[in-house]
């Protein structure tokens, strides 16, 4: 097979995340707050526009940044959609040294099977992410009643993931709607060791919660051809308050003797926000693509927070542009490969010491055909988040994403669906 220089590119990038898989888990600062970092970014082909795309349909690619996205899918294919992202950070505050400056890793961002059932129906299933948590500090610790100071070390793994099953229909030529029906569930592991070197003595407390709730998402889509040069379309989303209940474990174990096991349902434990997204996308001739999006998480009202700490509403404003180039096959313009540039600022959800922990990013990416049945989108991000006020920690990022779409025809009785 000729090698183009796409391929040579991809295998490049490849190499390149591949060497993460070597290095120790990402430690995130800020995990350490509420359910973690939940994940804000999107990894499918809109990936490169600042993942700009809650008005975004496409025939060729699998995208979900709306329920009501998949409805373009074409009917007489599967889509089998993975991403992965490698993702390198450099830490700046008083508290940083030469020991903990760097950080890298490597995860999968989620992997989803779509298909268009009939003409109007379109379903998916899926898994990724929704909020991480790793974390390790150090400090001292001194006993109510005692002089004494003590060691104390300070660790956090774990993160709930979104299961998902995603329906959508389209409604005439115009409208589509979709519903996503999720279960947010997972554990978030959290440890803290006091060690004595005078008497020799560890002990260790070890909390577990366990999540898990159903969440769901609606969408719509209104699309309109303004006129032989321009297409419009206009898509939102939401999403209701959710309970996340908990169940809790707590273990404290002195120099490995365990001197306390209990269970303890936390049914209040924590709650998901009202989410509000709206997006907007301009087509001009089917090749150069001008999108924005808008999202609000309106988390006040929850009341979430704790000592230093506390969530406040957030909202996400992001917009990208994308340039595809077609060739004429068989008297038809088929996309041969496309060029994106975006970005993106976040006011964060959460504050700490009265500062908010915002971030920033900008984008860029490509992508196109691997093979007649592989697609792939390559994006990279750069960015920064947190600050180094109030004896924060700032983060300074790069991040490489791909995606890799397999489709093919369906088969039936062995016949295949036209």
């Amino acid at each position: 097979m000729k090698m183009t220089w796409q391929r040579i590119l991809l295998i490049l990038l490849m190499s390149s995340i591949s060497s993460l898989l070597f290095a120790q888990n990402m430690n995130s600062p800020y995990s350490i707050y509420g359910i973690g970092d939940i994940e804000t970014g999107v990894y499918n082909r809109t990936s490169g526009m600042g993942g700009t795309g809650i008005a975004t349909r496409s025939a060729e690619y699998y995208i979900d940044n709306n329920p009501a996205d998949i409805s373009a899918l074409p009917r007489s294919f599967y889509f089998l959609n993975a991403a992965f992202t490698g993702k390198a950070v450099t830490y700046d505050g008083e508290s940083v040294d030469q020991t903990n400056r760097r950080n890298r890793d490597f995860w999968v961002k989620g992997i989803a099977l779509g298909v268009k059932i009939n003409n109007f129906w379109a379903s998916s299933v899926g898994f990724k992410p929704y909020s991480n948590v790793n974390y390790n500090f150090s400090g001292s610790k001194t006993v109510v009643g005692s002089s004494d100071t003590y060691d104390a070390v300070y660790e956090g793994n774990g993160g709930l993931n979104d299961y998902h099953w995603i329906n959508a229909f389209s409604l005439g030529k115009h409208v589509s709607v979709g519903l996503k029906s999720s279960i947010i569930a997972g554990s978030i592991n959290q440890t803290e060791t006091i060690n004595n070197a005078t008497v020799v003595s560890s002990i260790q407390t070890k909390q577990q919660d366990y999540f898990g709730s159903p969440r769901f998402e609606v969408g719509a889509i209104y699309s309109l051809a303004v006129n032989k040069e321009w297409d419009f379309s206009l898509g939102g989303k939401y999403a209701n308050k959710t309970k996340l209940p908990a169940e809790r474990t707590i273990t404290v174990t002195e120099n490995t003797i365990s001197i306390l096991n209990e269970n303890i349902d936390k049914q209040d434990r924590f709650f998901l926000p009202r989410t509000y997204g709206v997006g907007v996308t301009l087509t001009h001739s089917k090749k150069t693509t001008f999108a924005a999006d808008y999202i609000f998480e309106n988390w006040s009202p929850l009341n979430i927070q704790g000592e230093g700490w506390a969530l406040t509403n957030s909202s996400r404003l992001s917009a990208g542009m994308e340039f595809a180039q077609h060739v004429n096959v068989r008297g038809q313009l088929v996309e041969k490969r496309y060029f994106q540039l975006g970005g993106f600022i976040s006011n964060s959800y959460l504050q700490v010491n009265n500062t908010p922990i915002n971030e920033f990013g900008i984008t860029a990416g490509m992508g196109g055909k691997l093979a007649s049945n592989l697609l792939y989108t390559l994006a990279v991000e750069g960015g920064k988040r947190g600050t180094t006020a109030q004896n924060l920690i700032r983060e300074n990022f790069l991040q490489f994403t791909v995606t890799l779409a397999y489709r093919d025809f369906l088969f039936s009785k062995g016949h295949k669906y036209d």
